[in-house]
């Protein structure tokens, strides 16, 4: 199977787990903002946080490391060593996983208090979440996105149900706790039932990993951990931790939401990158240096074809969207036009992150980031005493677009070629007239169906006009034809042909 191949199919799963998990995951938000109110919710979300920064702190660096040298392994055809290396990588993050967890559940038994039961559940879900981002990763590095794919999405729709059940008897927080764990065992089990059929090592003590790729896992794994460090807990965390101590419950809720939305958003285009770091290890795997060059290029012309359009025609109907949580949520508008836009330059560095990851490139990442986390705390201190969660989404967001921006521009000279600004501009044109006319609309009609709608017709008409993708992209997109449906796929076939033009 060629590389394009491979990148359409890992895409169409991720796909089809993004758009229902999006779907599934917007459902489950509002009928939670609207059952439980801003200030319950701000603490739920604030519970969830915790889990998240603890499973990052039980995981340094394990899961990519799986990523990476599982895709490039097994993309040598070794695959002993592949499984030598899951087996290992899984032994150390179970007991991680446990340290953490067992630590959080001694806290919680030692200093009892009113959180006593929460920080107990969280406790048992930060092992869950470990295993199973680990066992996320092992399936992307076997580059098999549809074992990953099916069991997030079952997991995201039976915890959806789960949840909105609960909130609709009139439950609260430690129900919703359980169910969370719930998902969490689902998709483990799901995920652990397939892997076997990619590593061999499952459970095995038989093989074994030489030195030099333990020495190369091991540093992989500090620079994986300075970058988390310094980028993505600094990005993800700190907001809810500045809002903690200086702000309310409800501007929790309004920044959480805020963030998880644009996020979620650009989900869209994290379909497309998501398969390639896999992909980019593969190659080097292969010394293929022309096709990852051909690679980067064209993903970086999808990723901000898709992202631009999404980041900022979510600023315009940011009013719009806040009104489906409740008219007590519309104070949250600007928090989520902000993180819209802010997002922009994240979904699109993600191409050159990947690649950098593929190639053991982490140094200036993590130099990078440094700077741009010292930028964020301080002006984390500076505007969220005053101005709460917009305050914060500020501070993340302009101190992530720049550091985004530099990553790009290091990762282009790194493989000597030039991004294309040129495409690029056209792109934001045509994302920046698809956004006014969402704006103008959700003004002067006051419908958000109407504004999307008329904004997905207005942007695939712009980037025809303006001739934003080539040949390439055309070869590259239309690889996923042969994984839609057979219903779907003329459809599909015909756009591609349309935003192409010749």
């Amino acid at each position: 199977m060629s590389v394009y191949q491979t990148i359409a199919r890992n895409t169409y799963w991720s796909a089809l787990s993004t758009v229902g998990g999006l779907v599934m995951g917007l459902i489950t938000s509002i009928v939670l903002a609207r059952a439980l109110g801003a200030p319950v919710l701000g603490q739920y979300n604030y519970w969830l946080w915790l889990i998240g920064l603890l499973a990052l702190i039980a995981s340094p660096g394990l899961p990519q490391a799986m990523t990476k040298f599982g895709a490039e392994y097994l993309g040598r055809e070794e695959r002993e060593t592949a499984s030598a290396i899951f087996a290992r990588l899984l032994r150390i993050e179970l007991v991680l996983g446990a340290l953490i967890g067992g630590i959080v559940l001694f806290y919680s038994l030692l200093i009892p208090s009113s959180d006593t039961a929460a920080l107990a559940l969280v406790a048992f879900s930060v092992l869950l979440l470990v295993v199973e981002l680990f066992l996320l990763a092992a399936a992307k590095g076997a580059l098999d996105f549809r074992i990953f794919s099916q069991a997030s999405l079952i997991g995201g729709v039976l915890y959806g149900a789960a949840a909105i059940a609960i909130v609709s008897f009139g439950y609260g927080i430690y129900p919703l706790l359980l169910a969370y764990i719930g998902r969490r065992i689902v998709t483990v089990l799901l995920i652990g039932w397939k892997l076997p059929d990619h590593y061999t090592a499952w459970g095995t003590e038989t093989l074994t990993i030489p030195p030099e790729l333990r020495h190369r896992i091991v540093r992989y794994c500090r620079d994986i951990v300075l970058i988390f460090a310094t980028s993505t807990i600094p990005y993800e965390r700190l907001g809810v931790f500045f809002l903690k101590l200086f702000a309310t419950d409800v501007d929790i809720a309004y920044y959480s939401q805020s963030f998880d939305l644009a996020v979620k958003s650009m989900a869209f285009p994290a379909i497309f990158t998501a398969t390639l770091l896999p992909t980019f290890a593969s190659l080097q795997g292969q010394n293929d240096r022309e096709r990852i060059e051909r690679v980067y290029l064209s993903s970086n012309r999808i990723a901000a074809a898709i992202a631009m359009p999404i980041g900022l025609g979510g600023a315009a109907v940011a009013s719009s969207v806040a009104l489906l949580y409740g008219p007590e949520f519309l104070a949250m508008a600007p928090i989520l036009a902000i993180f819209f836009v802010g997002s922009i330059g994240g979904a699109m560095a993600t191409v050159s992150v990947s690649m950098l990851y593929s190639l053991e490139e982490q140094s200036y990442i993590v130099r990078l980031n440094a700077v741009a986390a010292l930028v964020n705390i301080t002006l984390s201190l500076l505007l969220v005493p005053s101005f709460g969660a917009t305050g914060a989404a500020l501070a993340t967001c302009v101190s992530h677009t720049a550091s985004s921006a530099m990553l790009m521009a290091y990762a282009a000279r790194r493989l000597q070629v030039d991004l294309p600004f040129r495409v690029l501009s056209r792109i934001l044109l045509a994302a920046l007239t698809s956004a006014l006319a969402a704006w103008l609309i959700s003004m002067w009609l006051g419908g958000l169906v109407v504004a999307v709608a008329a904004s997905l017709l207005i942007y695939p008409v712009m980037l025809r006009a303006v001739a934003a993708l080539d040949e390439s992209d055309r070869r590259l997109l239309g690889r996923l034809t042969h994984h839609l449906p057979q219903s779907l796929a003329p459809a599909y076939q015909n756009l591609v042909q349309f935003l192409v033009r010749s």
